[in-house]
């Protein structure tokens, strides 16, 4: 089978996105060297010091190129800031390899309850990942609309009950109204991931600003097939 998308490891990590203090949906459109083949639903609940974030990713399979993959993934938790701490994750995802099904929930910023079924042949010790993020609980922190001084420029760990990642964002470049950000997903610790064996790869995030605000438009990555873009649909 060939090599799946680069991409595809950065939808695992099921990007959440929200405003402040009241709810958004947003839809994405999914693209492999301009060809459409599927689109990612994200949105988020804030209210009272804690969020409910939501993400779904669903493809459709090219013949030779693309694999059928989805992922449907919730979070809750508090927030206070910047400070984002997970509280529960369940996550629905198929891929080539297993349909899985996860479930993680955290105390006091510590993963304490963890299942993944069917197992993965080896997992990070969830005892060791205080600190860490859910993917959607990550996504939320990082892409969420949030105020243009505070986007990007940040580091985040990342475990969803098989593997620990971390995603590192670089300070934006500011021309007019768009703003641009650098970024890297890494895995650290577990088994590779059925859509990309690589271990560290880069990304792109472009923005818009809204006033003080910014907001994600777009999310770029190279692969073996040109390039992989997801873009705001609405």
């Amino acid at each position: 089978m060939p090599k799946t998308p680069r991409l595809l490891a950065v939808l695992g990590l099921a990007l959440a996105v929200a405003h402040p203090a009241r709810a958004e949906e947003a839809i994405f459109d999914f693209s492999i060297a301009g060809f459409r083949v599927g689109s990612m639903t994200m949105g988020a609940d804030q209210s009272g010091g804690r969020y409910t974030a939501r993400s779904r990713i669903d493809t459709a399979g090219i013949v030779g190129v693309f694999a059928d993959f989805f992922f449907d993934g919730t979070a809750t938790g508090s927030v206070a800031g910047g400070t984002v701490v997970p509280g529960r994750y369940d996550a629905t995802s198929k891929s080539p390899r297993a349909l899985r099904k996860t479930e993680i929930d955290w105390k006091g910023g510590l993963p304490v309850s963890v299942s993944v079924n069917p197992p993965r042949s080896s997992a990070p010790d969830p005892a060791k990942q205080g600190g860490t993020l859910d993917p959607v609980s990550a996504g939320f922190r990082l892409f969420r609309t949030m105020p243009i001084a505070e986007v990007c420029n940040a580091t985040v760990r990342v475990f969803d009950g098989s593997r620990l990642s971390q995603l590192q964002i670089e300070k934006p470049v500011v021309k007019g109204d768009a703003l641009t950000c650098e970024g890297a997903f890494a895995r650290v610790e577990g088994e590779a991931h059925s859509m990309a064996d690589l271990r560290t790869f880069p990304f792109s995030l472009a923005f818009r600003k809204e006033g003080d605000q910014a907001v994600l438009e777009r999310i770029e990555a190279p692969t073996n097939y040109g390039r992989a873009v997801l873009a705001r649909r609405n």
